[in-house]
């Protein structure tokens, strides 16, 4: 058989489900192509972050993944079995975000969600279906695969996305490198059912250990932790064990009494951190796993894929719209690409921090850290630095070719529109959930020219607001700013003109 689409999704999986109902939002037909029979059965990424949930409310979903989930309130350091520090985290990022915390959902439960979603809106999954190869011809992909009766079909799309995972099919017959390295240890990660009289329930716990560490990360459920740990004295991966024969060395070396009553899920495995050259090539893109993959500090995995997916999806919404230039299409690379840059050196660090790697690394973790991790995080100025990092509200395209320069207070182009509450109680980002290009006009002047933006090929919507969080924009006023559909800053300042350099760049062919 012989279909047509505008675009085929390969995978399933959080970035691949997160990509098509960001196109469902723009009415942009779409087909995805999953192996599996359904969704994972396995908890595996764990952790939500704020810029996620943000990007989930806009679904709807937020508070669904809220009521499924558990926010983690407290961060517990151990060291020989004492407490170095226990740091209230449930607000940590109050006045930053609507969601000001992390939120434990398990990937099962995120697919799902994701799932019922595009259900609900009358868009099924091919399940089941194994993609095949594909060939570029003129201005479409031809997609080659086995559906669930094992015969082969073909798709016509406009455009072909690789969500399918580390050991991508479509970035191996793209023919782009993925370059990193292997980190030289094992790691494991198990789902327990436990009982302690120092481990509490939605409480993180870290146990800094002479070769490593071993987080327990709470999960919905009674008594329901992650553990994941690292076997400093074994490197072959495919040696076979189970946690029953790890079980004995965890319990000595944190150092507290605790029992494992059940385990509901076992797997090691080796970390990479790597990266593709490119994210795209003509009419293909790949994002998620199969464009990057770094180690676990930090709950960044799954979240940078559902970032990819949002960043991607109006691009290529605009495109077959509207017909864009190219631009717009290829600054999903550029931006895309160079967060993923950013986030490995990150998290490389992170986690030669909190592996102790090298002897310097190792003193630092041990002798250091726990001495100054609650000074640290009791600190509000701190706070604001260090949340943005972990909860990705911090990421910004400031020398993106959709961003134009300028600042207004403490807020630059190119970065995520800040959130904020009125003094009435409505939120900022109450204003900004449709999937569109938007003008804000700050200021008391009630004949703001937003007629500028009435004649253009796709919808520009407008807001006009009196007033102005001066610890946000300080004393600045009579103001504009306006957001991509991804709501990051194209440009704030005092001439809307300036708005229309972006509009010529995006509609010149």
């Amino acid at each position: 058989m012989h279909q047509k689409t505008q675009v085929v999704i390969i995978g399933a999986g959080p970035t691949g489900l997160s990509l098509a109902t960001q196109l469902l939002r723009y009415q942009i037909d779409f087909i995805i192509i999953e192996k599996n029979e359904r969704t994972t059965p396995f908890s595996k990424a764990l952790v939500v972050q704020a810029r996620s949930l943000e990007i989930l409310n806009e679904l709807g979903l937020a508070q669904r993944a809220i009521n499924r989930g558990r926010i983690t309130t407290a961060l517990n350091l151990f060291h020989k079995g004492k407490q170095k520090a226990a740091i209230n985290i449930a607000g940590l990022g109050n006045g930053l975000s609507p969601y000001p915390f992390a939120l434990s959902l398990e990937q099962s439960k995120t697919e799902k969600l994701l799932v019922e979603y595009l259900s609900e809106n009358n868009h099924e999954i091919l399940w089941k279906s194994e993609f095949i190869r594909f060939e570029q011809k003129g201005n479409s992909v031809w997609i080659y695969f086995k559906d669930a009766s094992q015969q082969e079909q073909i798709i016509e799309a406009g455009f072909l996305v690789g969500c399918d995972g580390a050991g991508s099919l479509v970035r191996h017959q793209m023919g782009i490198l993925f370059e990193g390295d292997t980190v030289p240890k094992i790691f494991y990660v198990a789902d327990v059912k436990l009982k302690s009289p120092v481990i509490q329930k939605d409480e993180l716990y870290i146990f800094l250990i002479k070769k490593g560490f071993i987080l327990f990360f709470p999960m919905e459920g009674e008594e329901h932790y992650r553990i994941v740990g690292i076997l400093p004295d074994r490197t072959d991966e495919n040696e076979q064990f189970t946690f029953g024969d790890i079980e004995n060395g965890i319990i000595n070396e944190i150092e507290i009494p605790v029992h494992f009553d059940k385990v509901m899920w076992f797997s090691s495995y080796k970390v990479h951190s790597r990266k593709a050259g490119t994210f795209m090539g003509d009419r293909c893109f790949i994002a998620g796993d199969a464009a990057h993959i770094h180690t676990p500090a930090g709950g960044q995995g799954m979240n940078t894929g559902i970032q990819d997916a949002y960043n991607l999806a109006w691009k290529m919404a605009f495109s077959i719209r509207y017909k864009t230039s190219a631009l717009v299409l290829e600054s999903y690379n550029t931006e895309r690409l160079k967060n993923a840059v950013h986030l490995l050196q990150t998290t490389d660090r992170m986690f030669d921090i909190m592996a102790g790697t090298n002897k310097f690394w190792n003193f630092v973790r041990l002798k250091i850290f726990p001495n100054i991790i609650h000074f640290v995080l009791s600190k509000r100025i701190l706070n604001k630095r260090i949340f943005p990092l972990i909860s990705d509200i911090g990421i910004a395209y400031p020398d993106s070719q959709l961003t134009i320069k300028s600042s207004v207070g403490n807020i630059n182009a190119g970065d995520r529109m800040p959130y904020f509450e009125f003094s009435d109680g409505s939120k900022i980002f109450d204003y900004l959930s449709e999937p569109c290009f938007k003008i804000l006009y700050f200021g008391k002047d009630q004949n703001h020219p937003f007629g500028l933006f009435e004649n253009q090929e796709f919808k520009i919507s407008k807001h006009p607001f009196s007033e102005i969080p001066a610890s946000i924009f300080k004393n600045q006023k009579e103001f504009y700013i306006l957001l991509r559909p991804d709501n990051h800053i194209s440009y704030l300042g005092k001439d809307p003109k300036i708005c229309m350099d972006i509009f010529t760049k995006i509609i010149s062919r």
